[in-house]
Parts: C-alpha cells; structure tokens; sequence
C-alpha cells in the first residue's frame, strides 16, 4: 500500500472494478502509449469525449515514433487549487477521470491545434498510478521513454493576458538579444558573458541601435508571472527537458522557445530582476533564476565533469557520482514535487547516468512508493554520508525553531518537506564559499570525515570525531537592531586571537570573511564598511528624532563614545565627527535622503552582509567565552557548543540533549572568524573525541 496515495488523486481512480481490464501487465521495457480515436459518446453519458486505445511497446523499439506529454497535475498557475478530477475521455472503451489541466492539454494537442501525434505517452494514463510495482517499474523506465520520444510537448496551460504580453516581449526582444550576445562575445572572446550583462528595460542607446520599443514596468511584471507558471518549477521536468533536446511548448495557441528563454533570463537576469522594482513579485523573481540556472548547470554536469569545489578533481570516480548527487539532492531542493518521494527518484536518471560515464556502478535507492517519504530521504542522506565521507549535508538541517516535529534526527535535512531546505541557504552556497576549511589545513587537500552511523537504533545517531573549540556566551539578532551588533565590538579583547582589532573582526565576521570575489576579504572592504555604517547610523538618528526617542540617540552616541574610547577604528566615526555628519544632514534634509538612500542602494557591504539574513530566520551573531566571534544558527542561546567535527568545511553548533547524556543535536552550520583556514589545527592541545548526533 502507498502511504502516500491521499496525495495522488489517479491513485483511487485506477483502483475502481471497471478500469481493471484495461490495464493489464505490462512485458519488461514496455510501456503503454495512446492512440486517438475521435470522440466517443461516454458509456454512462450522453456527453462526447475524446477517445483512445492503449498500445503496448516496448519503448526502445519505439524510437522516434511518439511524442511525450510534459505537462503539471495540478492547477497550470494557481498553487492551492483543489482538481475534482470531473473532465474524462475515453480509454479502451471505459470513461477514465482526469485533471482539468491535462484534459485542457489533450483538447488542444487533438481538437484545437494540427499538433496531434500517431501516439502520445502521458503519465497520468499510461501508468497505473494504483500498481505500486508497475509504477515504480515505470519510473525506472522514464528516462528512456523521453530520450526515445519524436519530441516533447510541453503544454504551460492556457494562454491568458500575461502569456500574451510574455510572448510579444520575447519576439521583439530575443532576436535582439541573440545578436547582442554574439556581438559580445566577438568583442571579447577571451571575456565571460555574464548573467545581467545586458540592460534591455530602460537602456535608450539599446533600443535605438537595435529598434526596440521600451516596455512599461506592467509588461514586464507580466513577464515574471508568465515565467512563474508551475510547470516551470516542477523537479521531473529536468529530465523531460535534458534527455529530449526536441520541444514544442504550447501555452494555448502561443508557441515558446526552451532555449530562447534560457539565453534571455540568463542575459538580462541581472539587469532587469535586480534593478527594477518587482514589488509583490521579489520571491518569484529569484525562483525564475535559480529554475533556469539549475537546468543550465544540470545539463553541463550531464555532458561533463564539473564542480565548484576545489577537491573535486582529487576525487575517485565513484566519490564523484555521490558528490554530483548530492549537489543535485541540495540544489534542486527548491523545485516542487507532487509526491515529496520524487525528490529522490527524480534524481535517480542523472545518477545513473553520471555514473555510466565515469564507469561506475551506483548504491542508490529504486523508485519504492511503499516507503514513506522520511524513510526514503532518511535512506538516501546515509548513502550520501556513506559515500562523500563529507558533512556538508549538515550544513542544510533547517533552523530548530521552524523544523517539523518528526521522528528523522536533527543531522537530517527536511527534504521531503516543500522549501525546508531550499529556504536554509548554506553559508557553502555563498560566493567564495567552497573555500573554507576550518577541519583542513588546505582547501583543495580532502581530508574526509570519520563518519559512522547507527542505521538500526531508534535515533539514528551519527557518530564522528569532532573538538569542541568553545561554548557560546552570548548571542545578537539581527533584528535586535544595528546598535546591538555594534556593541559586540566593546566585549571582545583588544586583540583578537589572530592580531586583529575588534572593529575588524566584526565587520569580517557579518559577511563570513568573504566578498563576492575574494577569501579572506581584502582590506579594503573595511572602506564599504564605513558607508554601510555611516548609513546604518544616519537612518537611526532620523528616526529617534522623528519619533522623539531621545534614549535611542543617547544609547546611540554612548556606544560610538566607547568604542572611540576602546578600540577606535576609522570605520565608525567618533563622537564629534557624527555631530558634524549630522549637523550637515539637517542643513539638507533633502540632499541628506538622497545621499542616504544611494549610500543604501549602492553600498557593496550591504549585499554581502545578505547571506547572514538567508533563509529561515537566517543566522545570528555570537561571542565565545574565550572571546571568538562568528555567525550560527537564529537558535543558538548562550550554553550551546562550537565544535570542528573532523574533515569539515564549517564549523557546527551542537547543544547537549541533558545533563544527564552525551548525546548531542545539530543545531547547524557556524563560522567562526579566525579560525575557517584550519587554524584550530595547530592549536596547543587540540585532539578529537568522540561526538554523537542523535
């Protein structure tokens, strides 16, 4: 029995008496395909539906005479709309229920348009969603069915006002985008041609030289929606769209181009997401990103070896298949499943394949829908651990104040639940961020982590080898105000453990030592700080005067007093030298917004103080007892523990489970500054003791 079949609403319809005849067993390497009939007169109504007939084949013998249905179960733009599942057709004599979206999709393939294929494969029919065997069967067999597919046709729903826009933007646009992009690369063959390079919404010398006709900010909000449509975000579509390189994409009678809206989200991402106001529309301009960004990167990977992290090429072919399955199992965990299961089985084509290239035969677990969900990512995450020997899957447990109650243990990322790991955003994921090693003395060395699991006790405990560097002491939100982050300065020593003054090790630590380009961060960063405080500071004294609070601006100048006092640094302005910023902001209350607000929009410290506001409840500032700085999980109280577990990139912030027990849970992923090169390495003392994560 499927655990899970209150979610699959074909479950109980393939499961009624009448539909029993009509699928039978199907041979091995087989599938069932449709072929249209005309309409019928339904057996138990006077209504006319469209009618098939099953043929069984084997698929490879198939080659090239089929086309498959690429296409979303449920609603094609709503997320929470409920399918009664009232439209059918018929089916080898028998009416057979299907979905309002899907039922659109064979009108128009069979009555509306001159698309009509001799056969069309179509999940929902042509798998008996109710035989947990042959639908497992028939997973396995996906990746064949649409590499041998004539072509795909992807059917987006039904063309509305927004589609339309989309689609006459896209024709003006594309063709000059491509000729932009060629231009570019011919100008400079050795240069990259980067996301946002192109500005096509208000650059007025773009749109003379190519003739375009600028388009209002509606337009383009259209744009975003059209590319929001839910059957972009689903997690089988990779391997439809990888495995067939032949689509048709239909949204009503509009016609789309796979290839041509990947070169422009890639191109005029940059300029246009991030430069314009999407007000309403900020969450689902980034997913269009990553969407397009993840199909791009996936069918690199697929064609040849790549990674992002230095030791890659120092791994054995076999550590690579599972270093690729896990980037895969991480990174597309923003993508929707109907069945959270598929979040695995979806990937099981890629490994596969990734694995025959490299000559590799994989441990992964088989399409099984007798599982329940915790069960198959619970399997999968200890094959994952098994083989990589690498703790960056902790790096993706969700912050303990949002996690789920379940009976998986807290080393365990939520994969099965929707957004859980997407929204955790890894300080690994970071620009730079694949150059720490905290548990290494070198980044591009490997130094794999002592990793064993208790598979068949009730915690599923991980044991590893880990060194507790400290235990925290004190704990600042950011939402408890920028005055709050800047008192840490006072509480630290006045010299840090690495030589540093406190100042800098504050403004290291906000943005994980690392800028968009370098690690460490260069000193001059220090400088973008400055602005980044200036602002900070100029906005709260506004604001403490327009609200009368006359405690927020002393608490203000007794703070910049001290730190000018104890450890004064030229990136926060002494006592007299705000005075004189702020007499200068009253004199032009006007010049004194604008200078504020482009200090704001332009200052490169804020975008990189963003990973610390990631995700959910993002991460917090924290002080050792022994005085160390760093950034840990929104949970973290004074108490919890620091600790380097052996190999690892990060450290990880562990609390003890009572007094009365060793065992410990992950509360996640830490930096701590000074320390993410190996440092604690060569510390006097240091050994590693048994750690246990339940």
């Amino acid at each position: 029995m499927d655990p899970l079949s209150s979610i699959n609403p074909y479950v109980s319809l393939k499961e009624s008496p009448r539909l029993g005849d009509v699928y039978q067993k199907l041979p091995a390497r087989s599938t069932r395909f449709l072929r249209y009939k005309g309409r019928e007169q339904s057996p138990d109504s006077s209504e006319r539906l469209l009618a098939f007939e099953f043929e069984t084949r084997d698929v490879v013998d198939m080659k090239s005479q089929y086309s498959a249905l690429s296409y979303t179960w449920g609603h094609p733009v709503l997320e929470n709309f409920k399918d009664d599942l009232s439209h059918a057709v018929i089916c080898c004599g028998q009416r057979m229920p299907i979905g309002l979206n899907l039922n659109d999709a064979l009108q128009h393939i069979y009555v509306e348009a001159d698309v009509a294929p001799p056969l069309l494969w179509v999940d929902a029919i042509c798998i008996n969603q109710s035989n947990l065997t042959e639908r497992a069967e028939q997973v396995a067999l996906m990746t064949s069915i649409y590499l041998n597919a004539a072509n795909v046709v992807v059917w987006l729903g039904k063309d509305d006002k927004d589609a339309h826009e989309a689609h006459e933007l896209l024709s003006e646009y594309t063709p000059a985008l491509k000729q932009i992009a060629t231009e570019l690369v011919l100008g400079n063959p050795e240069g990259e041609v980067r996301a946002g390079m192109v500005n096509l919404y208000d650059d007025a010398k773009l749109h003379e030289k190519y003739h375009l006709r600028p388009k209002t900010m509606d337009t383009w909000k259209a744009l975003v929606r059209f590319l929001s449509r839910r059957w972009f975000s689903r997690i089988w579509i990779v391997q439809e769209m990888i495995f067939n390189r032949s689509h048709l994409m239909c949204c009503g009678p509009l016609r789309f181009s796979w290839n041509d809206l990947d070169i422009f989200v890639s191109l005029v991402f940059g300029a246009q997401w991030h430069g314009l106001s999407f007000r309403g529309l900020e969450q689902e301009t980034i997913k269009i990103a990553r969407v397009f960004t993840f199909h791009r990167e996936i069918r690199m990977s697929y064609t040849e070896s790549s990674s992002n992290d230095p030791r890659f090429h120092l791994l054995t072919n076999e550590e690579k298949v599972y270093d690729y399955a896990q980037s895969y199992l991480l990174s597309s965990a923003f993508l929707e499943a109907t069945d959270p299961r598929d979040r695995v089985f979806a990937l099981t084509a890629f490994v596969n394949s990734y694995a025959a290239k490299l000559d590799v035969k994989p441990i992964w677990l088989k399409a099984d829908y007798t599982l329940q969900a915790t069960e198959v990512m619970l399997r999968t995450a200890q094959v994952l651990l098994w083989k990589t020997r690498s703790l960056d899957m902790l790096s993706y447990v969700t912050d303990l104040s949002s996690r789920e109650q379940s009976d998986l243990p807290s080393w365990m990322p939520h994969f099965h639940i929707p957004g859980a790991v997407a929204s955790v955003e890894s300080l690994l994921d970071m620009h730079q961020g694949r150059k720490y090693h905290a548990g290494r003395l070198s980044s591009a060395t490997p130094t794999f982590s002592d990793i064993y699991l208790h598979v068949k006790s009730p915690g599923q405990e991980l044991k590893s080898k880990g060194y507790l560097l400290d235990t925290v002491d004190e704990v600042v939100h950011f939402e408890s105000g920028f005055l709050s982050t800047l008192e840490i300065c006072l509480r630290l020593p006045p010299r840090y453990i690495n030589g540093q003054p406190p100042v800098e090790v504050l403004w290291r630590t906000l943005i994980a030592g690392r800028t968009d380009t370098a690690f460490p961060a260069p000193a001059e960063t220090a400088n973008d700080f400055a602005d980044f405080v200036k602002a900070g500071l100029i906005g709260i004294s506004i604001e403490a005067l327009r609200s009368g609070n006359r405690e927020s601006l002393l608490r203000l100048f007794t703070i910049l007093g001290d730190i000018q006092g104890r450890c004064p640094h030229f990136s926060i302005p002494a006592v007299d030298e705000f005075n004189t910023i702020l007499n200068s902001v009253f004199s032009d209350l006007d010049g004194c917004i604008e200078m504020l607000t482009k200090l704001r929009d332009n200052c490169p410290y804020r975008t990189m103080t963003s990973p610390t506001h990631w995700g959910q409840k993002g991460k917090a500032v924290f002080r050792s007892r022994k005085g160390f700085l760093g950034l840990a999980p929104h949970s973290t109280q004074a108490g919890d523990e620091v600790w380097l577990l052996k190999g690892a990139s990060l450290f990880h912030i562990l609390r003890g489970v009572n007094a009365e027990s060793a065992h410990k849970i992950l509360l996640g992923e830490g930096y701590v500054h000074g320390f993410m090169e190996g440092e604690a390495l060569r510390l006097d003392g240091m050994s590693y003791s048994p750690v246990i994560i339940k």
